[in-house]
């Protein structure tokens, strides 16, 4: 049996899309517990979680909310968000959350700002997802544009209440290297099919 070039290349073809098939159905799964010292309305609360998922699932991130102590395996360091009130106003004037981006873990909202303001839930949202994205990238860095601005402007806030700001080509980049060395990082994102 005689084998051709086309039928090498038709092979070959077909084995790259086989192989983008399958990066294409990798999923990428991050535990994120959501610690409330805040009082935050279930209004709020419910679709903002649904929101920052939304978000990070449109570039193939899913987000598995829990709430206090993860159960399961001991390696699995979740993201903990901490929502808090009461915030004094010379700690981070302006700022409506900060996280720990080489410690990979930590995050604190300050919802009495988030809370002052309109769209609260759509708010926390976004700053939510700002600072997953963030620790997902390992760095402290911001784009000039879409969700992971340094500030926002009026513009932006009104802009979100109709449609989530984006990610960035860069974010996006930057998230899937940072998602890739996570697991030897922190053991807390899973590649699953």
């Amino acid at each position: 049996m005689r084998i051709t070039s086309i039928q090498i290349m038709g092979a070959l073809v077909a084995w790259m899309a086989g192989t983008a098939a399958d990066a294409g159905e990798l999923q990428r799964k991050v535990r994120v517990d959501l610690r409330e010292w805040a009082v935050v309305p279930q209004e709020v609360r419910t679709p903002a979680k649904a929101m920052a998922g939304r978000m990070f699932a449109g570039i193939g991130i899913t987000l598995d909310w829990g709430k206090g102590e993860p159960a399961g395996k001991s390696w699995e360091a979740p993201i903990i968000i901490e929502l808090v009130t009461e915030t004094p106003e010379d700690r981070m004037p302006g700022a409506l959350a900060y996280a720990l981006p080489y410690e990979g873990t930590h995050i604190t909202v300050f919802y009495d700002r988030i809370a002052k303001g309109a769209y609260p839930g759509t708010v926390l949202a976004h700053v939510m997802v700002h600072e997953i994205t963030h620790l997902l990238q390992g760095i402290s860095r911001h784009s000039e544009t879409g969700v992971m601005k340094a500030r926002w402007t009026v513009r932006d806030m009104i802009g979100m209440g109709m449609t989530p700001l984006p990610f960035t080509r860069e974010d996006v980049d930057l998230l899937y290297l940072g998602v890739a060395k996570r697991p030897a990082r922190a053991g807390v994102l899973v590649a699953e099919r």
